[in-house]
C-alpha cells in the first residue's frame, strides 16, 4: 500500500556536500530528482557533471522519531546489496558509498549505482498476462537467489537486542518491539497489544523448524520491483532490478511471500512460485507454513499501522489505511486464535 514519501531534502547545500564525500572534491550535481515511493528515506537520483548517474538515499534526522527495528537501517541496505550482488548480479545495486551527515553522525546516507527501469506496481497496467507472468517467474527466480544467503543469527542485523540464535526468540522480539513501538507513539492496536502478544507467543512453537538464518528483504512489494521494456521500444518486458532492502532480516525466507503478495494469498501466484522453485528455492503449503505465514503477515500489519504515526501522516490519512489494515490484521489475528489445521 504506497504512501507519500518523507519530505525532499537535503538542500543543495548539504547535497553537494555528501556528492563531494562520495566522489571526491571535484565532483558537481548536474541533475536530481526526487524518487517516491519510500516512507523512511529520502531517495533522489543524481547525475553528476561527468554523466554518472547514481541513487542518493538518505536517512531522516537522527532525532526525528522512528520505530525501534530502524536503527541502523541503512547499514543494512548496504550490507544487503554487499552480499547478494555476487548472486543477483545487476538485479541489485551496487553500493557507491555508506557514510554519515556532517553534524549529524548518527544520520546515515548511501550512494547506489542507478538501476534502470520502471517499478512493477507502475507497469503492471500496461502488460499483457503473459508478459506480467513471465516477469513473475523471473521475479522468483530472482528472490530463490537471495535466498541462498545465510548468516550465524536471527533478527535485525543493526539491532541487539532484536537478534537471538533461534527464530522463535528473535521474532518474538520483533513482534514485542513493534508493540511497544505502538504504545510509545500513543497507536490503539486492533484489540490491544497485550492480546496481539498473546497470540503471537502462543504460536512461536511453529517457529521452531526454521534453523538456518536466510537473508529476507521482506518488502518486495510491487514498488521495489524494477522492469525494463514496458513500452519504451526496450523489447520484452525483463525485471531490472530489486531495491529498498532497508526492512531485510536473517529469518524464515517464506516470510518473504508475505510482500510479494501483500494483502493477497501467495499459491494465487502461479509464476512466482514456479520460477522459485525452478530457481531452487523450497515451499510447501503444510498447515505449519499457513501458520507461520499468518504470524508475518501479522508483524508487517503492525509495521504499517504504527509507522503512520513517526512518519508524520495526516490524520485522516493515517485513519483510512488503518482501516484498511485492521480488516487484515484481524483475520490473521483470527487465524492463530483458531486450531492449525
Amino acid at each position: 500500500m504506497p504512501l507519500p514519501s518523507p519530505s525532499a531534502d537535503p538542500d543543495d547545500a548539504l547535497l553537494d556536500a555528501l556528492v563531494r564525500a562520495a566522489f571526491g572534491d571535484g565532483a558537481r550535481v548536474r541533475e536530481r530528482a526526487v524518487l517516491t515511493g519510500g516512507t523512511y528515506n529520502s531517495v533522489h537520483r543524481v547525475v553528476l557533471d561527468d554523466g554518472r548517474r547514481s541513487v542518493l538515499k538518505l536517512a531522516p534526522p537522527s532525532d526525528r522519531p522512528r520505530l525501534t527495528y530502524e536503527y541502523g537501517v541503512t547499514d543494512t541496505e548496504a550490507m544487503v546489496y554487499g552480499r547478494t550482488r555476487p548472486v543477483s548480479g545487476p538485479l541489485v545495486p551496487g553500493v557507491l558509498h555508506l557514510g554519515t551527515v556532517p553534524g549529524d553522525p548518527r544520520r546515515a546516507y548511501l550512494f547506489l549505482s542507478h538501476l534502470p527501469g520502471i517499478p512493477l506496481d507502475r507497469a503492471r497496467p500496461g502488460l499483457t498476462p503473459e508478459q506480467a507472468s513471465r516477469v513473475r517467474r523471473e521475479l522468483g527466480r530472482a528472490v530463490a537467489a537471495l535466498h541462498t544467503v545465510t548468516g550465524s543469527e536471527f533478527g535485525y542485523p543493526g539491532r541487539g537486542g532484536l537478534r537471538a540464535p533461534t527464530w522463535p526468540e528473535a521474532f518474538g522480539a520483533m513482534a514485542e518491539a513493534v508493540v511497544a513501538d505502538a504504545d510509545r507513539f500513543s497507536v490503539a492496536l486492533p484489540g490491544g497489544g497485550a492480546r496481539i502478544l498473546r497470540l503471537v507467543s502462543a504460536n512461536l512453537v511453529h517457529l521452531a523448524p526454521v534453523r538456518t538464518p536466510v537473508l529476507t528483504h521482506f518488502d518486495l512489494w510491487d514498488g521495489n520491483v524494477l522492469l525494463t521494456g514496458t513500452g519504451d521500444g526496450g523489447g520484452a518486458p525483463r525485471l531490472s532490478g530489486i531495491v529498498d532492502a532497508e526492512r531485510a532480516f536473517w529469518g524464515d525466507p517464506a516470510a518473504e511471500l508475505v510482500s510479494l503478495a501483500l494483502f493477497g494469498d501467495v499459491r494465487d501466484d502461479t509464476a512466482l512460485l514456479a520460477g522459485y522453485r525452478e530457481a531452487g528455492g523450497r515451499v510447501d503449503f503444510t498447515p505449519g507454513l499457513l501458520r507461520r505465514l499468518a504470524l508475518y503477515r501479522i508483524y508487517l500489519y503492525l509495521i504499517m499501522f504504527t509507522e503512520l504515526t513517526p512518519r508524520g501522516h495526516a490524520p485522516d490519512e493515517a485513519a483510512r489505511a488503518r482501516a484498511f489494515l485492521a480488516r487484515h490484521l484481524e483475520a490473521d489475528l483470527s487465524r492463530l486464535a483458531g486450531p492449525a489445521d
